[in-house]
């Protein structure tokens, strides 16, 4: 049986399938930045297109908005002083709104492994101006820790203060608490998931009492194994 090559959805041309990272071994970031060895093969995440320049995961996915984008001056213009952030911000102007968050937000990791500070800080700024409303608990923790590592403690505190542990799973919860304490303390670093997330405690909290919570489920069972 023959398998059709996929082709750029804009102008037709070729491309190669879509890259498949390996499996993260090391806890994620809370921003959900994968660990080790995923994280490494970063620069290989996205594809371009030989024929148009377009760039995206998946060439062939691409929406039919990214034409028009493309050969707007805006796309030709684009700049950065991080050669390696440069393809995923094309890739935020080509992506359907939904996705243009997430390819911010790696441009942003691009930065962090550069080491420039500065532009990591611009970038993820950029990233909550583009994340819109939470759709999810695990969306808005999200968003707090992008804006906590953008500095921006005044709107993670607010956003945090929004969020009520006793309606969240366990591990959200538990988040959230970490969250607020590092917002209180100014810290913008970096921190994991696993540092975070605690073995459950021997005896309930009264409102788990009130409400059981699972311990793991949705997203975060899915990045811990519960």
């Amino acid at each position: 049986m023959s398998s059709r090559r996929p082709v750029c959805a804009v102008c037709g041309a070729s491309v190669r399938s879509p890259f498949r990272p390996p499996p993260a071994e090391m806890a994620p970031d809370l921003d959900l930045r994968p660990g080790e060895p995923t994280r490494s093969t970063l620069p290989r995440w996205l594809q371009v297109c030989g024929g148009c320049g377009a760039v995206a995961p998946d060439l062939a996915a691409l929406p039919p908005t990214a034409a028009a984008v493309l050969g707007s001056a805006e796309f030709a213009e684009l700049r950065t002083r991080l050669p390696g952030c440069l393809p995923f911000l094309r890739w935020a102007m080509l992506a359907r709104p939904e996705e243009r968050r997430e390819a911010l937000l790696q441009a942003a990791w691009v930065a962090d492994d550069a080491g420039d500070l500065a532009e990591a800080v611009s970038l993820r700024r950029l990233t909550a101006s583009a994340w819109g409303e939470p759709e999810s608990p695990e969306s808005a923790l999200r968003l707090i820790d992008v804006l906590r590592r953008a500095g921006e403690f005044e709107l993670a505190r607010a956003r945090a203060a929004a969020l009520d542990p006793d309606a969240m799973d366990e591990v959200s919860a538990q988040i959230l608490v970490f969250q607020r304490a590092r917002i209180a303390a100014g810290d913008a670093g970096r921190h994991l998931m696993s540092s975070v997330v605690r073995p459950p405690a021997s005896r309930p909290h009264v409102a788990q009492a009130r409400r059981p919570k699972p311990a793991r489920r949705g997203l975060w069972g899915r990045l811990l194994g519960g």
